[in-house]
């Protein structure tokens, strides 16, 4: 009898490893039959935006032609938008339908143009009717200059910006030198150039030679050093005069830090962007990635110095070394939060992290309407006001920029400051001087 359960025993182990293996099958079958499906979708993408005529006068009257396609492998199921966008104000949206993989399309609105630059932005899907196989090809940016100027073929690019001075410490004198070149086909005559820290134009000054195809050369202007990391930036053309092959590539940026470096005493703070806070303040200002990165944000850190001014706090961009506190621009939509961070009273902790929430400010469409340079600032203010917290202060009824009730006004924040008895907290427990 044991032999016979020994032989059922197997019998059973057997037909359960079986069962066991069919089932495993049946999971890696619709495991693939979803995975499957999941790459079978529409992929919709503006492949290009082009004007006719390519040089327009003020005041003319242009064809702006995009093209989309299709570039998934299902057709369309459901009506989507293209929109275009004319620096911040929308100027047409033409509804489509039925696009089929590998289809095609050109679709053209007027638009009179403006005289100087104007960066066009035109998005495929932007109300979200089509689930795609990529959410994150769905913009094309376009900067078009409206000149009475004549088209030359030249082509301005920044090659650097450089800092001459015996000491690179804040205070001395210095000059910020750009290298200007033209990779075109045609001359280029009294090319004007825009500096800028971080984000804040400084001049413009005007090189007096004209560059000839493939010629490069510098011009300067006298600057004061910042302590602290700056955000360089110089632009050939800035305010749109010339005609180029391409006006995308007119600007460098880089970041430099001066000295003096933070002293034991100092709160040393990085302002970390996420990937897709990125996009969405791409689509707040209707700026590309670069202007964003190299405007916007600098502009925001340099109003947090601003409101901080006096107290012993040093803000990078890029992430520091040693312990710091984080301010995080995070994605999020935490209506009608705008930001979160720990109350640390006295500031025994010196890496606390607090948050700024950007999509609560993206889901307000109304912000979408106010100049850039305000949005800038009203970020700023809620990041003070968290990293307040974060130092220390709690909500001031008083108002100023501790207030409860955060302003979402940009118009009403721009001289908004800490309240003269938080400045004083500030200052006494982040003293200038060591001691």
């Amino acid at each position: 009898m044991k032999g016979i359960e020994s032989r059922e025993e197997a019998y059973i182990e057997v037909k359960l490893l079986r069962t066991l293996l069919k089932a495993l099958v049946g999971l890696l079958v619709l495991s693939a039959g979803a995975w499957a499906q999941q790459l079978e979708a529409p992929d919709l993408v503006v492949t290009s935006v082009r004007l006719d005529p390519a040089f327009p006068a003020p005041g003319s009257t242009v064809q702006i032609i995009a093209t989309v396609i299709n570039r998934g492998t299902r057709t369309t199921n459901d009506v989507f938008a293209l929109e275009f966008k004319a620096d911040r104000v929308q100027i047409g949206v033409r509804f489509l339908a039925d696009l089929a993989p590998g289809q095609s399309l050109d679709i053209a609105i007027s638009w009179e143009a403006k005289p100087g630059e104007t960066v066009f932005r035109v998005t495929v899907d932007p109300f979200k009717t089509i689930s795609e196989l990529d959410e994150s090809n769905n913009t094309v940016y376009k900067i078009v200059n409206a000149t009475n100027n004549e088209f030359t073929e030249a082509d301005l690019v920044v090659r650097r910006v450089s800092v001459e001075a015996e000491a690179f410490t804040a205070g001395e004198p210095a000059r910020l030198v750009a290298t200007i070149a033209n990779i075109g086909q045609g001359l280029a005559a009294f090319v004007p150039v825009g500096f800028y820290i971080d984000g804040e134009l400084l001049t413009i000054e005007t090189v007096r030679e004209s560059l000839a195809a493939g010629q490069e050369m510098t011009i300067a202007i006298p600057w004061t050093v910042e302590a602290g990391e700056r955000v360089l930036r110089a632009k050939a053309d800035p305010s749109g005069e010339l005609f180029e092959l391409d006006e995308a590539n007119n600007s460098w940026a880089d970041y430099v830090e001066f000295a003096p470096l933070p002293n034991r005493c100092a709160q040393v703070v990085s302002l970390e962007f996420a990937s897709t806070s990125i996009t969405l303040l791409e689509e707040m200002t209707s700026w590309p990635t670069s202007e964003v990165m190299s405007v916007f944000i600098p502009a925001i850190r340099r109003q947090m110095e601003r409101d901080y001014e006096g107290v012993n706090v040093r803000f990078y961009l890029r992430q520091p070394t040693g312990i710091f506190s984080t301010v995080f621009f995070s994605p999020e939509n935490r209506i009608p939060i705008l930001g979160l961070a720990p109350l640390d009273f006295g500031n025994f902790r010196k890496d606390d992290r607090g948050f700024v929430f950007v999509g609560s400010f993206h889901a307000n469409r109304g912000l979408r309407l106010a100049p850039p340079e305000l949005l800038a600032i009203l970020f700023a203010k809620v990041a003070s006001h968290e990293l307040g917290h974060m130092l220390g202060l709690g909500h001031n009824p008083n108002g100023g920029i501790m207030n409860a009730q955060a302003e979402i006004n940009p118009y009403l924040v721009v001289n908004e400051k800490f309240r003269p008895e938080d400045l004083e907290y500030l200052k006494r427990i982040l003293p200038m001087d060591c001691r």
